[in-house]
């Protein structure tokens, strides 16, 4: 659960990190392409949110593991396994879409 409200916290953190250099270079004109390296950073603070929101950890889901509090804890089921690293998979495509789609939304409005 603390991870979890880190996590989220992180991610809200980082885009309006990200919102504040968009409109410092739009504001001090600078170029679209410039503009185009906010994608990084929204697509980390989506995928922080996403994670948070749901739990979701792109790390332990690979390995077929979930956190505990004493640790990585194995998850022997076959298809919880299939379903974490779905689900893992999911939240990174995701937040490449929302990152993305959001950069473009700025890119074209500056």
């Amino acid at each position: 659960m603390r991870a979890s409200n880190q996590a989220l916290r992180a991610g809200v953190m980082l885009a309006g990190i990200a919102l504040v250099a968009f409109l410092l270079v739009s504001h001090l004109g600078g170029s679209r392409q410039l503009a185009w390296f906010m994608a990084l950073p929204l697509v980390a603070a989506s995928y922080m949110v996403i994670s948070g929101i749901f739990g979701i950890c792109i790390v332990h889901g690979l390995r077929g593991d979930r956190r505990a509090d004493y640790g990585p804890e194995a998850v022997l089921d076959r298809a919880s396994r299939v379903r974490m690293r779905n689900r893992a998979l999911l939240a990174v495509s995701a937040s490449i879409v929302i990152g993305c789609g959001f950069t473009a939304a700025f890119v074209a409005h500056g």
